[in-house]
């Protein structure tokens, strides 16, 4: 009597079912204090039912050798309707390959179901060989044509591997650490899905205005595996670098990758806040508080409970508004201006500066206590011109936007073009890079842009007319007097009132900012014009 072939009758709904069944049973006891733990614990008894179901059908026993182990998880997979093989497999290393999904387009919208899939091979792999790590190379998930798993069995030469780790004592997840291309693409989902659930702020903007990430350059990679790492504990974030770096843009992103993101992340620039009224923008007042208090209004951090505060420019607020922050960053509770009932608060905390704090605090410019209580996990944005592998990469992603927002054909830049672009400091980082990038892009004859301008301040009649200053260098610098007139103009008519100006001029708020960035002029009433 032939013996039949392991798993010939299990089919991927009850492959699903394995771990449903398993939840149901381990739910009433579980003492896990994360839903991602919960998970894990849920896949690992799973595999261990599917191991034990193998080994009565082959009637094996004792520690199965690297050949059975791969052959085990290969007759896994391939029952459920996928197409996988060994590669090789041996004391170090197994090696699968698949050219076939077993759950089909579905993987593309739930990639998730890979890490569920991946943790079996860990499991079983760990209970067998006491150690496993399992590194995803490549995924049809994420739109390759095949998947390609290494099921790395030794700690040492493991040690430089991206992947989560198994071991036999029990059951324990180091870090669910993706590959960076791989956390890439999903931060820059989660993004997309901020911007796409803000519809009231964005009703008005097209799907250029999105944030983007982008993390070509090592430094850049390291910090999208920090983001990981942190994204979904409580701890407070500190994010430092220069003025442009992409300091709003991460703190969305620790959002993004947290379990808050379906609560509001609201942003703050502290340093826009004229200083009588800071308290009642963070913490909201009575009616009646002061002259100005007609009716009662909300606060920031009323506005970002369950969510995310970003306060940008932390080191602007004047010492009384950094006692109050310290409170609630010590208490969880506040009170309005002007009321007396404490409101408390669940509110994940995220602070960036362009300066120094340390520093601030050395020169008692800044409260020590506070500066440690923001301080819990510290991230620095290196500049643009440290990171110069970002730059090709970030000039295609903006001249598809650019694309996209004027309505035209996506334009290339020359490559005498685009080494001026990588040769040059970047004082401004990427928000400099865009509105160079930008100004070329719409004074640009034909699909190619030949030239670069880098005079961030242009005025009429200050370029001569040479070689160097033809016709169009000419227009561009009238065309930006024109508009900085304009600008100054609004800003006295309108007393600094950005909203102001965007509805004078049809555009959008945020691109009045980068209108007034660039001519080094501000909003607010402490603007000077």
């Amino acid at each position: 009597m032939s013996k039949r072939p392991p798993f010939s009758n299990l089919t991927p709904e009850e492959f699903l079912h394995t771990f449903i069944d398993e939840a149901r049973d381990i739910a009433p006891f579980s003492s896990c204090t994360s839903l991602q733990s919960f998970i894990h614990q849920i896949v690992f008894k799973a595999s261990a039912c599917l191991e034990e179901r193998y080994r009565a059908i082959e009637d094996l026993r004792g520690a199965l050798a690297p050949e059975q182990y791969a052959q085990l998880i290969v007759n896994i997979k391939n029952s459920i309707g996928g197409e996988f093989a060994v590669v090789s497999s041996d004391k170090q290393q197994v090696h699968i390959r698949a050219d076939r999904c077993p759950f089909g387009k579905l993987v593309h919208s739930a990639p998730g179901l890979c890490h569920m899939t991946s943790s079996i091979f860990g499991g079983i792999a760990a209970r067998n060989f006491g150690y496993a790590k399992v590194e995803l190379k490549s995924r049809i998930a994420l739109g390759s044509d095949h998947c390609d798993i290494c099921i790395h069995l030794d700690t040492t030469a493991a040690t430089e591997v991206l992947g989560d780790e198994y071991f036999s004592d029990g059951y324990q997840v180091i870090a669910e650490v993706r590959a960076p291309d791989e956390l890439q693409k999903v931060i820059e989902q989660r993004l997309h899905t901020l911007w796409s659930q803000d519809l009231t702020r964005h009703a008005n903007e097209d799907i250029s205005t999105r944030p983007c990430l982008i993390a070509s350059s090592m430094q850049m990679r390291d910090l999208l595996r920090a983001v990981e790492r942190i994204a979904d504990t409580r701890a407070t974030v500190l994010l430092s670098g220069e003025t442009g770096v992409g300091k709003e843009i991460l703190a969305r992103s620790i959002h993004g990758m947290s379990s808050r993101l379906n609560q509001s992340f609201v942003a703050v620039n502290c340093g826009s806040l004229p200083a009588d009224l800071v308290e009642s923008e963070l913490f909201g007042h009575e009616r009646g508080a002061f002259t100005d208090a007609k009716q009662q209004r909300q606060g920031r951090f009323e506005l970002a409970d369950q969510g995310t505060l970003f306060l940008d420019e932390i080191d602007s607020l004047s010492p009384k508004a950094q006692v109050s922050l310290l409170r609630v960053l010590q208490e969880g509770r506040f009170e309005r201006v002007g009321g007396h009932q404490p409101i408390a608060c669940d509110v994940r905390v995220i602070a960036a500066s362009n300066r120094n704090l340390a520093e601030l605090v050395e020169r008692s410019e800044f409260r020590k206590d506070l500066f440690f209580r923001l301080n819990v996990v510290p991230l620095h944005i290196p500049p643009l011109r440290e990171r110069r592998e970002d730059i090709t990469p970030l000039v295609k992603m903006l001249l598809r936007r650019f694309a996209d927002r004027y309505q035209t054909e996506v334009k290339e830049v020359s490559p005498a073009a685009m080494r001026c672009l990588e040769e040059h400091a970047w004082p401004g980082n990427v928000r400099e890079l865009e509105n160079v990038l930008e100004r070329s892009f719409l004074f640009a004859e034909g699909p190619v842009i030949q030239r670069i301008s880098l005079d961030l301040t242009p005025r009429l009649g200050h370029v001569p007319v040479n070689e160097t200053a033809d016709l169009r260098q000419l227009k561009k610098n009238a065309a930006d007097e024109v508009e900085r007139r304009i600008l100054e103009s609004l800003l006295e008519q309108t007393n600094g009132d950005v909203r102001g100006m965007a509805t004078a001029l049809s555009l959008t708020q945020r691109a009045i900012y980068q209108k007034l960035s660039y001519h080094g002029l501000s909003a607010g009433r402490e603007a000077k014009i």
